[in-house]
């Protein structure tokens, strides 16, 4: 059963997401202020968290970093009223797994919520928390990269990045495969929002005195490679 901890100060939309999800065969606990959060996720493992972005009439996108480093185990999908791409952008940034723009049906939290499992189940199942590729190598388990025995300062979107890029190397993955594996959301087809996460990603990667190894392949997408 996947357990989620609901964090919204509405009323209505509590009882309307608790309801849907139980029917879902969820398990839902709400909190309804922001230092509830904490005392919850201490208790008890929770699956998925779901936090409203405006939450006690504060933006919560700043606590997101605490919970990442405290409850990694536990998914982080946004809700808000802020969809447009650049606030969906911010909040992954910060370090949630998944960003959904109110009003929304039902349906797709739900599914929303079943990707995110599903994705945390099959890096659990495939990733034995150790991937190298020449002179680079990331540890999934503490979250920590290393390009020739330097650390990397990655955000959760460069690192998951990372991961899949070093888990095929070689294999080239287009920017909409990028988006769905990455992401797990659809954004405009004009956003430029993988372009600008590979270009950061290259920045920290492709040090000078050493060779490139995140590869542009025009026209079709990105790859781990020793760029000739």
């Amino acid at each position: 059963m996947i357990k989620v901890l609901l964090a919204e100060d509405e009323e209505r939309a509590i009882r309307f997401i608790e309801k849907g999800l139980s029917k879902a065969g969820m398990s839902v606990a709400s909190c309804q202020k922001m230092d509830e959060i904490d005392s919850f996720l201490t208790k008890q493992e929770f699956d998925i968290l779901i936090l409203d972005r405006l939450f006690q009439h504060r933006d919560s996108s700043d606590l997101i970093p605490k919970f990442r480093k405290d409850y990694p185990s536990t998914r982080i999908l946004v809700l808000s009223a802020l969809s447009e791409v650049d606030e969906k952008v911010k909040g992954l940034e910060y370090g949630a797994d998944d960003y959904l723009g109110k009003p929304f049906h039902l349906s797709e939290l739900i599914s929303r919520i079943k990707s995110l499992t599903r994705r945390r189940a099959d890096r659990e199942n495939t990733v034995d928390g150790n991937l190298k590729f020449l002179d680079l190598e990331i540890r999934l388990d503490s979250q920590k990269a290393r390009r020739a025995s330097q650390s990397l300062d990655l955000t959760l979107i460069e690192l998951r990045i990372l991961a899949l890029l070093m888990k095929s190397p070689f294999r080239v993955y287009s920017r909409e495969e990028l988006l769905d594996r990455i992401w797990g959301m659809n954004f405009d087809p004009s956003s430029n929002v993988v372009e600008k996460a590979i270009g950061r990603l290259r920045k920290k990667i492709n040090r000078e005195g050493l060779r490139p190894l995140i590869v542009a392949r025009r026209g079709l997408g990105y790859c781990l490679d020793e760029e000739d």
